[in-house]
């Protein structure tokens, strides 16, 4: 609809190195209207910048303030409205018909940011002299990442470390302790996990994927091994720097007293312990699903729509879990205190 040529027109993306614009085409979408509809039914600018790209839409603000955006016209080469504002706004399509473009906003604003850092940064720089920046899209594109404050956005980059790996190389051990995350910047990686029989392998990873977060966040052992399958590159990130720029913004801590009152609410308490830890003291009213078969398990017993609460032992585990729910998109707290502070509370507070 749009070609990367027309997209130069439109604000931020003619600020923005040219060699990024191919990439970034890739990320848009765009959505037809009939006349009379509301361009903002669905989200408000909360989730997507918006830019007319044919047909006409007046825009009403909650102060009565109404402009229309024709997309002959220069309005219409900056996003509809303040992105990101608390402010409700309603449209309406006034041409038979009008052709919406669309991005995350998140993302837009992310991208933003690396965009001017790679400005800023010399010729020697890290960031630089990539034969292809698609790293640099999964890596926003990443759950985790997209949580992050815009600020930190820019420290993430200016701390990661350039890593050249050979075909066979293992970057992570099943079992050891946690020391870096890595994201991949070309070539491929294979997970693998230990089974009675052996090995098996469990997924391959590829451009862009960011791996080794998890055991940064509950300071648990790695889980899984990862393989480079082919030469590749990466960029690794020190997991002290990890926890400050991404575990703090990522895993959301409430009390137990908090908890009790969540659950009445309707929020599901997921147990992350170990099946036999779960069965020698189950008396909170929880599904158990341990840390290592939440991801495969989640899609099964969780829900999207309602808030999850995870607790295990001592709160590492439960971190851990936090961590891998808010990356796959739930709205996810850890509770304080562990099993025994939250069974004590319930007691107190009288929850059945």
């Amino acid at each position: 609809m749009v070609s990367v040529e027309e997209l130069k027109k439109y604000y931020p993306f003619n600020k923005m190195e040219e060699k990024f614009l191919p990439l970034l085409i890739n990320e848009v979408s765009f959505s037809d209207f009939l006349m009379n509809q509301d361009i903002f039914s669905n989200d408000d600018n909360k989730i997507f910048a918006k830019y007319v790209v044919s047909g006409q839409v007046e825009i009403n603000s909650p102060t009565g303030r109404s402009k229309l955006v024709k997309s002959t016209s220069m309005q219409s080469f900056y996003p509809i409205g303040e992105v990101n504002s608390p402010k409700k706004l309603v449209s309406q399509v006034k041409s038979k018909n009008a052709t919406v473009m669309m991005m995350n906003n998140i993302f837009l604003d992310q991208f933003n940011v690396w965009n001017n850092l790679f400005k800023e940064s010399g010729p020697e720089s890290h960031l630089r002299g990539h034969a292809s920046y698609n790293w640099v899209i999964g890596l926003l594109k990443s759950k985790a990442v997209q949580m992050l404050p815009r600020g930190h956005v820019d420290q993430m980059f200016k701390n990661l470390e350039p890593l050249n790996v050979k075909a066979g190389e293992e970057i992570i051990t099943e079992g050891e302790a946690g020391d870096y995350c890595y994201v991949i910047v070309s070539g491929e990686a294979e997970v693998w996990k230990c089974a009675a029989e052996g090995e098996e392998l469990v997924a391959t990873l590829g451009e862009g994927t960011l791996f080794g977060e998890h055991a940064l966040v509950s300071k648990e052992p790695r889980t899984a091994s990862i393989r480079m399958k082919t030469d590749s590159k990466l960029m690794r990130l020190v997991g002290e720097k990890f926890s400050s720029l991404l575990k703090s913004h990522v895993v959301r801590w409430i009390t137990t007293d908090t908890a009790v009152n969540e659950m009445k609410e309707g929020a599901i308490l997921v147990d992350v312990r170990e099946l036999d830890e779960f069965e020698e003291n189950n008396n909170l009213n929880s599904i158990n699903i341990p840390v290592d078969y939440l991801r495969e398990m989640s899609e099964e017993r969780l829900s999207f729509d309602k808030t999850i609460l995870t607790v295990s032992n001592s709160g590492l585990r439960c971190a851990s879990a936090a961590f891998l729910l808010a990356t796959l998109g739930y709205d996810v707290y850890s509770i304080q205190g562990g099993v025994g502070g939250l069974d004590k509370t319930m007691e107190k507070m009288d929850y059945t």
